[in-house]
């Protein structure tokens, strides 16, 4: 602990003061601009975004050279959802002295439930009118209410909705991080460390489904995002070309369910902190990449095998949801597609403009 503590200290300023969160009274006067900056669009994460969905679109499709694209994708969301939503609740903090938990909840129920109930209602149809063996009707309804890993934990089959256990453990770890950085402040940053730590050994000991689709033993993945915005870490570009590669070459192998996952951990946050800018062309594709991902296992269970039917019916499927269910609730709050499409407009443009080498 001693050697975690002068590790601290010895933190760049920049790291310091996200872990320094200012008092309820006293705002910090500079907490603004942190804030802006913690809002402000990253076209590159929306792209990397996309490189984790094609993963386990890949995956499922069972495209010979990607044996762990699901494990490497999930596990490069669980990250990215981290570090980004630790990012706003700090920076919230830092600015106004306090969270709204309230607000936090209502915008996460606001953005993810209606192509979440689009889904939904999707299996209900296909449930009701075609005939489904599997337990659906348990599926729709720990699914409503994010707990549809453990169900499965439990051993029951809910396919269509099987690949919610994802959804549901990031819902779950919501439910207590922002009032653990609220209560902890200047001592999360041990409380994320001896997380991601005691995950990873509980993985390693556990089995079954347990293991796959328990919070517990997948915390750890999040929590390296959260790490990640605490700190305020930044690498070279050149670090972060290397770990894209392991990441997309880690899914391309046939290795360990766990040295899989933990590669991804470590490649996801060094792309992430190195900000590998190119990865923004990708970004259209990466604000999708929720509808993707929630359509793509029931298509594939559907049309998986009919060739590359499933991943194109998946493509046509979460274009609908994402233009009638998702883009609408993201307009009306403060329009982020709007002004992620400038920013990858203006992307584009520099690129255009900029002289070849």
């Amino acid at each position: 602990m001693s050697k975690i503590g002068g590790w601290l200290r010895n933190l760049p300023q920049p790291a310091r003061a996200r872990l320094a969160v200012s008092s309820y009274a006293r705002p910090d006067p500079e907490a603004r601009d942190r804030l802006d900056t913690a809002r402000a669009y990253r076209a590159d994460l929306d792209g990397l975004r996309a490189v984790a969905v094609g993963l386990v679109i890949l995956t499922h499709a069972r495209w010979p050279w990607v044996n762990n694209g699901g494990d490497a994708g999930v596990t490069a969301f669980f990250v990215l959802s981290g570090y980004l939503i630790t990012n706003l609740l700090l920076a919230q903090l830092e600015s106004r002295g306090r969270v709204d938990i309230i607000g936090f909840y209502r915008r996460r129920v606001i953005r993810l439930a209606p192509a979440l109930l689009g889904l939904l209602a999707f299996t209900l149809m296909l449930g009701v009118i075609v005939g489904l063996t599997t337990d659906w009707r348990l599926g729709l309804l720990s699914c409503l209410v994010y707990v549809s890993n453990w169900v499965q934990v439990a051993g029951f089959n809910i396919d269509p909705l099987g690949h919610t256990w994802s959804l549901a453990i990031e819902e779950q770890f919501y439910l207590v991080w922002p009032a653990l950085i609220v209560l902890l402040r200047g001592r999360i940053l041990y409380v994320a460390l001896a997380g991601i730590i005691g995950g990873t050994l509980i993985r390693f000991i556990a089995t079954g489904p347990l293991e796959y689709f328990s919070t517990i033993t997948r915390a750890d993945a999040i929590l390296v995002g959260c790490l990640l915005a605490l700190t305020a870490i930044r690498l070279p570009r050149w670090t972060g070309a290397v770990a894209l590669a392991a990441l997309i070459g880690v899914a391309a192998i046939n290795a360990d369910h766990d040295l899989t996952i933990g590669i991804a951990m470590i490649a996801t946050a060094i792309v992430i902190v190195a900000r590998i800018e190119v990865l923004g062309f990708l970004a259209p594709l990466g604000r999708r990449a929720y509808s993707l991902y929630l359509w793509n296992w029931p298509m594939t269970l559907l049309f998986g095998t009919m060739g590359p039917l499933a991943p194109l019916v998946t493509v046509a499927a979460a274009e609908v949801s994402y233009r009638l269910l998702e883009a609408p609730v993201m307009h009306r709050g403060g329009q982020p597609v709007a002004n992620a499409t400038r920013s990858t407009w203006s992307l584009l443009r520099w690129s255009r403009a900029r002289p070849s080498a």
